[in-house]
């Protein structure tokens, strides 16, 4: 210990130490920043800025080494030798960017902590070959402890300063890290000087020729400004690139990417705005537009042609509408629009009937002429509502009774003729205050194993308890929450209690929640999947997200980027209600599923209507030659299972097995080892299966 002090108080003058300190802590904070964008880059970027970040830490490292080493208070005449002493910069550039790669790949696993090792045996790597090339007229007599003390602090505080960067949460992982580098480049560096003695030996050539100490001193100096510029230009760049990309983003998820309008929820927001602005004498409408039979142009000619519909009117609707006006897309297959300064519902009318008039002429599409059709509903502010909510949902009732009419129909918000869509908005407008109000509840249906009959696995359920009318049917709920938009914050927030309900199970069981195509259709959600098995500690091979065909053909494209982002996450996918929708063959090819679910009117007619019993083989087979899990819904029967269970299906659920429980209901089976005695497990096929 003695001898540790006095290489730190006698042996270094104070002026090189305070400059090696600030070179160490500025240059170890930016490194350790670099680092931290990698993992957030694609594969492509991650490894010229991993290489960066390398440069930065390794000439961190030198440059600390020889600021202290200028100011090594020795009375021989000494010098450094050139190819030494830059190859230990080599050497630090070397085994601190392998260092990083290995974090960097390592994601949470121990490899962590191998990169920080080899980080801290590369300071000491650089320290030694650098004191290799440190000439003087004698000899180096070092002590083994001291050398071995060295090593293995290098690589002790190594491990634990990558693990606080990249393990422990918060805003000052950084700085901890960043103390903890300086403390093993000085760790290295003195512990080892304090083992070593320098003999006199007059019999030992010393050439004089190498390095003096006043070039060192530029060299070094010229390297530490290379840290602070690189290092600063580097994270400076980075912030501007991450701001333009932030700002793409934004846009991105306020606007709709097919047509470049803007999407649902900036509408609401517009439309928030525009009543808060408001005053006595301010009068707008709102005005929805649909497209008649969307969905069967896009079965008959095709995705891409109903691309090019939605394109086409988005551009008639924008250019036949007055310049203030605000347009957006609503919807799949709806408009919506905005038009200030109206009062009268003669003059919407006129200006309604002018944009209708403009999209009913036919469109080409290779060769084939496409009618478009659309019915408008509409309301007035502020005779039809006061509220963003109010107006959408008035609009919306007046849009489903002109879809009840003759095509073309265009109709104006009615209290009269739309009573009961209105007692079912006065219900769409009470589903936020019951979401706070915690009047929505998780109820899971078990999934089950068809050759054991074991658990594992739940699918998440959703019960609204009124506190004036009751148990809501979800098939009256769910509808409402998808016109308005809740769904995408009501889906969030069954998606968090889901998570955080499962973390909890004692049992590893899975468990699938439904997703709407609102919610595939935004730009963040898989973002949002990420956070909330961040927040809550669920592993995300456990949760399975199930979509529905109809919900990804309109959402084609988004559904691409989404699957993969999830996919990369880790999570499960499948398919829900397999065999209802347009195109389930193409679809199955087209798009990563994990599982595949027949839906529950197939199973109902097993085992005795022929037609089912052919549908469901035939999705069995499709499974197996795809390589999918495949899961029958609404088993009732023993007929039914034994059914399946001998045509090949192994996964099954339904009221069978029991109805949907709430919470407190499965907590004995999700703390046992499963339902009729049988472990948690799904096989990636059953013996049953692989016949």
């Amino acid at each position: 210990m003695d001898a540790l002090i006095s290489c730190l108080v006698v042996e270094h003058t104070r002026r090189s130490l305070a400059a090696a300190l600030i070179i160490a802590f500025v240059g170890s904070y930016l490194a350790i920043s670099l680092v931290g964008r990698v993992r957030s880059l694609p594969l492509v970027h991650s490894w010229l800025w991993l290489l960066l970040a390398g440069i930065v830490g390794g000439m961190t490292i030198w440059c600390t080494h020889f600021a202290a080493m200028l100011g090594y208070r020795l009375d021989q005449p000494h010098a450094y030798d050139p190819v030494l002493t830059f190859l230990s910069l080599g050497a630090a550039i070397a085994t601190t960017t392998l260092g990083m790669l290995i974090v960097c790949s390592g994601g949470k696993t121990l490899l962590v902590e191998a990169g920080g090792a080899v980080f801290g045996l590369g300071i000491a790597l650089m320290h030694f070959i650098g004191m290799a090339g440190f000439d003087v007229p004698g000899r180096f007599v070092w002590s083994a402890d001291y050398v071995v003390a060295s090593l293995v602090l290098g690589a002790i505080i190594g491990v634990v300063s990558s693990s606080a960067a990249n393990r422990i949460p918060g805003r000052w992982n950084q700085a901890l890290a960043t103390a903890l580098v300086v403390l093993a480049i000085f760790a290295v560096h003195m512990v080892s000087l304090a083992g070593l003695t320098v003999v006199p030996d007059g019999t030992i050539h010393f050439p004089g020729d190498g390095l003096q100490p006043q070039t060192m001193t530029f060299f070094a100096a010229q390297a530490a400004g290379m840290v602070i510029v690189l290092g600063l230009g580097l994270l400076m760049l980075d912030a501007k690139n991450r701001k333009i990309v932030s700002s793409q983003l934004h846009r991105a998820s306020a606007h709709d990417a097919l047509t470049g309008l803007p999407n649902r929820r900036t509408l609401i927001e517009e439309l928030q705005r525009m009543l808060e602005e408001s005053q006595s004498d301010t009068s707008f409408a709102v005005g929805f537009l649909d497209i008649k039979g969307f969905k069967e142009i896009n079965v008959v000619h095709g995705n891409a042609a109903g691309d090019f519909i939605l394109g086409i009117i988005a551009q008639k609707i924008v250019g036949v509408l007055p310049g203030d006006a605000f347009v957006a897309r609503a919807g799949n297959d709806e408009f919506a629009v905005l038009l200030r300064g109206y009062r009268h519902r003669q003059d919407v009318l006129k200006v309604c009937r002018r944009v209708m008039s403009e999209i009913a002429q036919p469109l080409e599409w290779q060769g084939k002429r496409i009618e478009i059709i659309l019915h408008g509903g509409c309301a007035l502010f502020p005779g039809d509502g006061r509220i963003a909510d109010e107006l959408v949902a008035r609009v919306d009732a007046a849009l489903q009774r002109a879809k009840r009419g003759k095509a073309g129909t265009l109709a104006f918000y009615d209290e009269a003729l739309d009573h009961g869509e209105r007692q079912m908005n006065a219900l769409a407008l009470d589903m936020r205050r019951a979401l706070e109000d915690g009047e929505f509840r998780l109820y899971y249906q078990q999934q089950h194993l068809t050759d054991d009959r074991s658990i594992f696995g739940f699918e998440v359920l959703l019960r609204w308890f009124h506190k004036d009318l009751g148990l809501i049917p979800p098939d009256d709920f769910i509808p409402l929450a998808e016109r308005t938009g809740f769904i995408v914050t009501l889906g969030e927030w069954v998606l968090r209690e889901a998570c955080m309900d499962a973390v909890h199970w004692k049992q590893p069981y899975q468990v699938g929640v439904n997703v709407a195509p609102q919610q595939l259709a935004d730009l963040h959600f898989p973002e949002k999947v990420g956070d909330i098995l961040r927040e809550s500690g669920l592993p995300a091979d456990r949760l399975e997200l199930e979509f529905t065909e109809s919900g990804i053909v309109e959402n084609v494209h988004r559904a691409h980027e989404t699957f993969a982002r999830l996919r990369a996450l880790g999570v499960k996918i499948a398919m829900d209600d397999f065999g209802t929708g347009y195109s389930s063959l193409a679809t199955l090819q087209q798009f990563p599923f994990h599982k595949i679910k027949v839906d529950r009117s197939f199973v109902s007619g097993l085992p005795h209507d022929t037609l089912s019993a052919a549908i469901v083989r035939s999705t069995v087979i499709i499974s197996e030659s795809l390589g999918l899990r495949v899961l029958a819904e609404g088993v009732e029967t023993e007929e039914q299972l034994e059914f399946l269970r001998r045509e090949g299906c192994p996964r099954a659920q339904g009221y069978y097995f029991g109805k949907p429980k709430p919470r407190a209901e499965i907590e004995a089976i999700v703390t046992d080892e499963g339902a009729f005695g049988g472990p948690a497990r799904d096989p990636g096929r059953s013996p049953v299966q692989s016949r």
